[in-house]
């Protein structure tokens, strides 16, 4: 994990984690078997290919695939022809390019030329995949002066239904999250306003299952097939809501951003670009909210919400829909006000913590 640290090996009895290239690190390690779930359980659940660059064991962001429309395309700095698997790359990359600097990327599908091409021109450390065309591999393999992390494993593999870890010494053993998100998950809506469509019901699974995958405390905001801000490893969870309500208004910010300023910048790397950008979002919206003029933005949690002020920060940031388990001693006050501000709540019952 660090420099210092000489030893480190990965027992894997099943062969089921593969390394095609690069020589990985124990986060890599750990990056690609949390991302990996994720994106193969949102892909079976939403039938669709799904993609997420991962930071530090933890998304930054996740996505469905969808074709572009000229504003991400200016925002992701796309000028390409793009695949489905590459559009949901694009796009969980897309949340936030600045944190997504040297990720680790996950794909649900077969890794072809043009995802391969677009991870080409991207600052990042790794990839795990089910598999790639030969193409794709030949030019990942050329990443990183030939160093690009790339593991490859099997879509088949299920582990054993009890995992262990060593702490300090002390094994700690437990039974795997294996809980299926489904539409029984958004069943019970606890609010006046009941009505649940078929996209708000891919995008509340598409959060539950990024939050199952995201080290608590955590919040996610998702919308069109897009988890668009992520709040996560906060002790409060007033702070987890802030931290994806302000990122999910930052890549809203940049999807309103007049691009045409880039003219007056050519030759520069990718990399320095998003510099440019983020300075130019300054500049020109600071921290105006303005997530609240995108219709139909979901705000899913990992745990109960303790008071109503994480009900009335999602409202200011112009929250329609929360899937969250309920259980706390205000829980009648919470309802309360997502009544009166026009808030659907479905109550999943089911608290989503990973560490």
């Amino acid at each position: 994990m660090n420099p210092y640290q000489d030893y480190a090996e990965v027992i894997d009895s099943k062969n089921a984690l593969q390394l095609k290239n690069g020589s990985p690190s124990v986060i890599n390690v750990l990056d690609a078997l949390n991302s990996w779930q994720l994106v193969k359980e949102a892909s079976k659940a939403l039938n669709k290919e799904v993609s997420t660059s991962f930071k530090h064991v933890t998304p930054s962001g996740v996505a469905v695939s969808k074709p572009l429309d000229e504003k991400e395309k200016q925002a992701y700095l796309i000028n390409q022809d793009l695949s489905a698997l590459a559009s949901s790359y694009a796009r969980s990359r897309g949340t936030d390019r600045l944190a997504s600097f040297g990720d680790f990327i996950a794909v649900s599908h077969v890794v072809d030329k043009q995802t391969a091409l677009l991870i080409k021109s991207e600052v990042s450390d790794g990839i795990v995949a089910p598999g790639y065309t030969q193409e794709a591999l030949e030019i990942l393999c050329g990443k990183k002066n030939g160093g690009y992390v790339i593991f490859e494993i099997d879509a088949a593999y299920e582990p054993q239904e009890i995992e262990s870890r060593d702490v300090f010494g002390i094994t700690v053993r437990q039974k795997r999250n294996n809980l299926v998100i489904s539409d029984a998950l958004l069943s019970n809506v606890v609010t006046s306003n009941a009505a649940i469509s078929p996209q708000i019901k891919e995008d509340l699974k598409l959060g539950l299952i990024t939050l199952k995958y995201t080290q608590s405390n955590s919040i996610c905001v998702v919308n069109n097939g897009h988890v668009i801000g992520i709040g996560s490893g906060q002790q409060s969870r007033i702070l987890c809501s802030g931290l994806a309500l302000s990122k999910a208004n930052v890549w809203y910010q940049k999807m309103l951003l007049d691009y045409s300023f880039l003219k007056n910048y050519t030759g520069l790397k990718r990399t320095d670009i998003d510099q440019i950008i983020e300075q130019k979002r300054q500049e020109t919206f600071a921290d105006k909210i303005i997530l609240n003029q995108l219709p139909d933005s979901c705000l899913l949690s990992d745990g109960f919400f303790p008071q109503k002020d994480n009900i009335e920060l999602a409202h200011k940031y112009g929250i329609k829909f929360i899937a969250t388990p309920m259980g706390s001693v205000r829980d009648n006050e919470i309802i309360e006000t997502a009544n009166k501000l026009g808030i659907t709540i479905i109550n999943t019952g089911v608290r989503l913590f990973h560490h």
